[in-house]
């Protein structure tokens, strides 16, 4: 397993990390902490949908769609599928090795836990509701007696990530130096200077490689809280076995 740090720690970081404490661990959700790095891609190769979706998915990796509109395509395609059904499915993507142990072992000493997605909202509460995690923002498809309408609601756009992390810091009273951010893609890089440590997990990209102090190059998260216990000595709240 190979796991790179590109936090040197010096006298400076001791210092601060004797003053602060880590409150507030700002997670992704897909190819961080559950297996399937795209929701929207697992959704459509499970209900059979993936071939219809070419006719617009290019132009989306292109960046010729605007984001929501993306999103409404996507949706638009799963008209008629039974919220129960797509439940079911994301039921069955994996979590990353060490991914309930980790959010557990900050559960447990009082640290704050956020899940910023520009996923699936019913994905989302899911992992919410088995993980404990205190606040969940990803896309919302809509929903009529238990059926998808072919309608999605916008609420974490690409690129949108660090104004969101922002309002929690700020609704939580939380400065940057106590916050940790762990993520794969850009989207998440964007939060990283919101953060004193930015921990990348099998980064998708080089951008995210190059801005995060900490690369787990593996999609496995056993090791993450002792490399960062490595990187910031004393920084973990006491109570947490790294």
């Amino acid at each position: 397993m190979l796991t790179a740090i590109r936090y040197q720690p010096s006298a400076i970081n001791h210092l601060l990390s004797a003053m602060s404490r880590l409150q507030l661990a700002v997670f992704d959700l897909d190819g961080t902490l559950k297996q399937a790095r795209d929701p929207f891609v697992y959704l459509h190769q499970r209900l059979g949908t993936w071939e219809a979706s070419q006719v617009f998915f290019q132009k989306g990796l292109a960046g010729e769609l605007d984001y929501e509109e993306w999103l409404r395509l996507d949706a638009s395609l799963w008209k008629g599928v039974s919220r129960a059904q797509m439940e079911a499915m994301f039921r069955e993507n994996p979590y990353l090795p060490g991914a309930r142990e980790a959010i557990q072992a900050l559960k447990r000493v009082g640290v704050l836990v956020a899940l910023v997605s520009t996923g699936l909202l019913l994905h989302a509460e899911q992992v919410q509701a088995e993980l404990c995690i205190d606040r969940i923002f990803a896309n919302e498809l809509l929903f009529e007696d238990g059926i998808a309408t072919g309608e999605a609601l916008c609420h974490v756009r690409e690129g949108g990530k660090a104004g969101i992390m922002a309002q929690l810091q700020a609704q939580w009273g939380v400065v940057p130096a106590d916050c940790l951010v762990v993520g794969d893609s850009s989207s998440d890089a964007d939060m990283f200077p919101l953060a004193r440590l930015g921990v990348a997990v099998n980064p998708w990209s080089e951008r995210i490689r190059a801005e995060a102090g900490l690369v787990l190059e593996e999609a496995d998260l056993r090791p993450l809280l002792h490399r960062v216990d490595k990187a910031l000595p004393g920084w973990l709240p006491k109570g947490i076995e790294g």
